[in-house]
C-alpha cells in the first residue's frame, strides 16, 4: 500500500487497534499448476555484491549460513576460508548472529553459480526493477517512474483477482523505490500494483507518539497527527524543473497505487498492533537475534528491520508474491569492511527469512525463495577510506564483468538440489550463453502462471523476455 502523504493511519483505526489474530487469507483464483510451490519471494542483494567476496570468499567466509566455508567457483581454492577478515585497525559494531548452520542452505536448494546481469544499468533501482519485472532496464531515478514492464505483482493480481495484501514490496529505502510498486502498462498499472512498505520510513514520524505510551490519537482538532510536510508548492516547483530539465518527457500523471478501503484496513491493523507498541518492541524486538548489540538491547539494520517486518507480514496475510530488497552491502562504497560486515547480516537474515517460511502453517512446502544479489561491483577498488589490509570502496555501474557476474539460490519444493553452472543456454539476442537474471523472474511467474502473460507484456514493450531455468527444476 502506498500511505497517504498527508496522513499515516486512518483516524478510525490510527493505533487503537488490538493485536492482530491470526492470518489474512485471500481467497485467490488459481488453475491447476506442475509446482508445488504457490507463493513466490524475492530477495534481492540490493547494494551490490561481488562473487569474488561471496561465492568466492577472498575475504573469508561471509555468507556460511548459504555457503558455507569451502569457496564454491574456481580461483579461490578448496579449502575453510576462515573467519572474515576486518581490519584490525576497523570499529567493529558488536554484530549478533546465530551461530552458522552445520549443513549450508545452499546444499537443500539450487544455487546458479555463474549467472548472469547481462544488460542494463548496474544501478538500484534498474536492478531492482529487473528483479520486479523481469526487464533489463535503464529507467530513470525519478519519484514519478514506474517499472518497465508489468511486475510480478500485476501480473499476478490481475490473471488472479488477488487483492494488494497478496503481493508486497518490501526496501528499507523509499522515494523513487515505488517505481517497483507498478508499471505504466495501460493493460496493468498502479490498480494492479504491490503493496509498498518501507518500515524505517513509516516509523521515524510515529516513533515520538509510540514512545509517548498513548494507544490511540485524540482527534480534538488540537492533538498532531504525524504528517510528512509535503506543500503543494514545493510539488509543483519541482514538476516545473523536471518539466524544464527534461524537455521532452511526458507530462507527469499521478499513476499512484490506492488499495480498496477493505485493502487499506487490512494494512492499518497491522500496522496499528506494531506501530503503536509504546516500548518500540513490536517495531524491532530482541527476539530476532540478528542485529547490532546496543546495551542491553538489539539494534537493528536496514537488513533486519526489513526482514523482520517481511517475516511479519508473510505470517499475516500469507501472500503469493513479495520481493525484499536487502541494501546494508551498499556500504561498500565508502566502507569495505562494512561491506563484509553486511553480507554476515544479509547470510543471517536470509537463514531467518526461510526458518520462518518453514516454521509457518501456510508457507512451508509451498514457498519458492529466489535470492540473488541485484548486481555485482566493479572488479578495481575506487580508492576511497584504503584499510590496512590493502582495501578500499568498491562502487557499481561502469557494467565490467564484477558488475554483471553474480549468483542465485533457489529454496524450495520444485527446486533439484546441486550447485550449478550451466553454459550453452540459447536464445535469440543472449550472448551470454548463461542463466540470466531475468530467467529468475521468468521462473517465478511459471510458478506464478503467470509466465505466458509476462513473455507477452515484455515482447509488448521491446524487451527480452528470460527463459524458464528448467535445469534446476524438479
Amino acid at each position: 500500500m502506498t500511505f497517504s502523504r498527508r496522513t499515516f493511519l486512518k483516524a478510525a483505526t490510527a493505533l487503537g487497534l488490538g493485536a492482530v489474530t491470526g492470518p489474512f487469507v485471500p481467497r485467490i483464483a488459481r488453475a491447476a499448476s506442475p509446482f508445488k510451490a504457490k507463493r513466490v519471494i524475492v530477495v534481492g542483494v540490493a547494494g551490490g555484491l561481488r562473487l569474488s567476496e561471496s561465492l568466492g570468499m577472498a575475504h573469508g567466509a561471509t555468507m556460511p549460513n548459504l555457503f558455507g566455508d569451502i569457496p564454491l567457483i574456481p580461483g579461490f581454492g578448496d579449502t575453510p576460508a576462515g573467519a572474515p577478515q576486518i581490519a584490525p585497525e576497523y570499529p567493529l559494531p558488536p554484530l549478533v548472529t546465530p551461530e552458522p548452520l552445520v549443513k549450508p542452505l545452499h546444499t537443500e536448494g539450487a544455487l546458479i553459480t555463474n549467472l548472469r546481469y547481462a544488460e542494463g544499468a548496474p544501478g538500484h533501482l534498474q536492478g531492482s526493477a529487473c528483479l520486479v519485472s523481469g526487464a533489463y532496464n535503464n529507467i530513470d531515478n525519478r519519484p514519478d517512474a514506474h517499472a518497465p514492464s508489468p511486475t510480478l505483482f500485476e501480473l499476478h493480481r490481475r490473471a488472479t483477482g488477488a487483492p494488494s495484501t497478496d503481493a508486497w514490496c518490501l526496501s528499507v529505502l523509499s522515494g523513487f523505490f515505488r517505481a517497483l510498486q507498478s508499471s505504466d502498462d495501460p493493460e496493468y498499472g498502479p490498480k494492479y500494483g504491490g503493496t509498498w512498505l518501507s518500515p524505517g520510513s513509516i516509523m521515524s514520524p510515529l516513533l515520538p507518539l509510540a514512545l509517548s505510551g498513548d494507544r490511540s490519537l485524540k482527534l480534538d482538532g488540537k492533538t498532531p497527527i504525524p504528517t510528512i510536510v509535503d506543500p503543494k508548492e514545493e510539488i509543483a516547483a519541482v514538476r516545473k524543473l523536471t518539466a524544464v530539465l527534461d524537455g521532452n518527457t511526458p507530462a507527469y500523471q499521478d499513476g499512484a497505487f490506492r488499495p480498496s478501503p477493505e485493502e487499506a484496513a487490512a494494512v492499518e491493523e497491522h500496522l496499528a498492533a506494531i506501530f503503536g507498541d509504546p516500548t518500540y518492541g513490536s517495531f524491532f524486538p530482541k527476539s530476532f537475534g540478528v542485529g547490532i548489540q546496543s546495551g542491553a538491547d538489539l539494534g537493528g539494520t536496514g537488513d533486519t528491520v526489513t526482514t523482520y517486518h517481511a517475516e511479519r507480514i508473510l505470517q499475516r496475510f500469507l501472500p503469493h508474491v513479495m520481493m525484499i530488497s536487502l541494501f546494508d552491502v551498499d556500504a561498500c562504497h565508502t566502507d569495505f569492511n562494512a561491506y563484509l560486515q553486511g553480507q554476515i547480516l544479509v547470510d543471517a537474515c536470509v537463514r531467518h527469512l526461510w526458518e520462518t517460511i518453514q516454521s509457518t502453517e501456510g508457507l512451508k512446502d509451498e514457498t519458492a525463495l529466489f535470492v540473488l544479489p541485484e548486481h555485482g561491483r566493479q572488479l578495481f577498488f575506487n580508492g576511497k577510506n584504503p584499510d590496512s589490509l590493502g582495501r578500499s570502496g568498491l562502487d557499481h555501474g561502469i557494467g565490467d564483468d564484477g558488475d554483471r557476474d553474480v549468483w542465485a539460490l533457489a529454496l524450495g519444493p520444485d527446486f533439484k538440489p546441486g550447485v550449478y553452472s550451466p553454459t550453452g543456454i540459447q536464445q535469440p539476442g543472449r550472448v551470454s550463453g548463461r542463466y540470466e537474471t531475468i530467467d529468475v523472474l521468468m521462473t517465478a511467474a511459471a510458478m506464478l502462471g503467470v509466465n505466458d502473460a509476462m513473455t507477452e507484456a515484455l515482447k509488448g514493450r521491446d524487451k527480452r523476455p528470460g527463459l524458464v531455468m528448467e535445469g534446476i527444476l524438479q
